[in-house]
């Protein structure tokens, strides 16, 4: 390999890995097994603790905050 073709792909490799820090970053804290909502409680599915690291929300619960999030967000 030429050493200008091992540098684009150096630099291919630091540009997706700041991709996917920029679209999936590091959670604050560890997923939740348990949903956090006020009045939840649900058991939080592992496939959903492994899809989205530092997840603290039921599916039902997240869909119902980003809704309301929506409502919100025209209102300040």
């Amino acid at each position: 390999m030429r050493p200008e073709d091992r540098a684009q792909e150096l630099e291919l490799e630091e540009y997706e890995r700041n991709q996917a820090k920029a679209i999936m970053p590091k959670p604050d804290k560890p997923s939740a097994k348990w949903c956090t909502a006020p009045g939840c409680g649900e058991r939080i599915p592992d496939a959903r603790r492994k899809a989205v690291p530092g997840v603290q929300h039921c599916l039902a619960c997240q869909g119902h905050i980003e809704r309301m999030k929506g409502r919100h967000a025209g209102t300040n």
